[in-house]
């Protein structure tokens, strides 16, 4: 039966049965980042409750996702930026498909960007968190962007090395509630500081639980993208 602690968590027989696929194709998931689990001792590997639902919820068709820095080149390019980490040939294959997906396609296509992990911090600690990654999706002032209410919950992008750390450091605890640090963490994340591009912000709050969230992050995706193609058009 689901095991219940801080978050729900599944066996994996139960995410499968869930999926409607088998357990080694569950391991698999695991192994690509596409669905949260941790070990657990005696109990074996526990599965959260929400990375299944989500998986299920962005796992229609719509073409194969894309790898990591093909999935931030996407969003950067949308959002203005250069994606300078991708050649030529890269860059010009994605423009030509941008010209014709959708927001719904392309919040598919580019969720393996990073593996999200969600924690509980210290509330006093927040703001030297917030300090060391890359913010996204409604965070402190980019709620406004977005017509959101600000939040005290932090998201954002770290590397896998500062994600140790600041783990370690502040001892943030996974799948603790309440959740109060949203990470997502990956090895492609592209070398700059600052906000993430608001492409990528979009895309985070595309995939969120919550209906403002999720309507905010699409509109906005697809207002980049129609700006994408008119730009295209005037050969910009």
């Amino acid at each position: 039966m689901t095991i219940r602690t801080d978050s729900t968590l599944l066996t994996q027989q139960e995410a499968a049965r869930e999926l409607g696929v088998s357990e080694r194709r569950i391991t698999a998931l695991r192994q690509s980042g596409d669905i949260t689990s941790f070990a657990n001792g005696r109990r074996g590997i526990l599965i959260t409750a929400d990375s299944v639902r989500h998986y299920a919820r962005f796992s229609g068709e719509g073409g194969r996702p894309y790898s990591e820095h093909m999935a931030f080149g996407a969003l950067y390019l949308i959002s203005g930026e250069v994606a300078s980490w991708l050649s030529a040939q890269q860059r010009y294959r994605l423009r030509q498909y941008l010209r014709n997906v959708n927001a719904e396609n392309l919040v598919r296509l580019t969720r393996r960007r990073a593996k999200l992990q969600e924690y509980w911090c210290r509330a006093s600690l927040l703001e030297t968190v917030r300090t060391q990654i890359r913010i996204s999706a409604a965070t402190d002032h980019l709620a406004s962007k977005f017509h959101l209410a600000s939040s005290t919950l932090i998201e954002g992008y770290a590397n896998q090395e500062t994600a140790e750390y600041l783990v370690a450091k502040y001892r943030l605890k996974l799948n603790a509630a309440p959740v109060m640090v949203r990470l997502r963490i990956s090895e492609k994340l592209p070398s700059s500081e600052g906000d993430m591009p608001i492409g990528v912000c979009a895309a985070d709050l595309a995939e969120s639980e919550d209906p403002r969230e999720r309507r905010a992050g699409l509109e906005t995706l697809t207002g980049l993208l129609a700006s994408f193609k008119e730009a295209g058009d005037n050969g910009k």
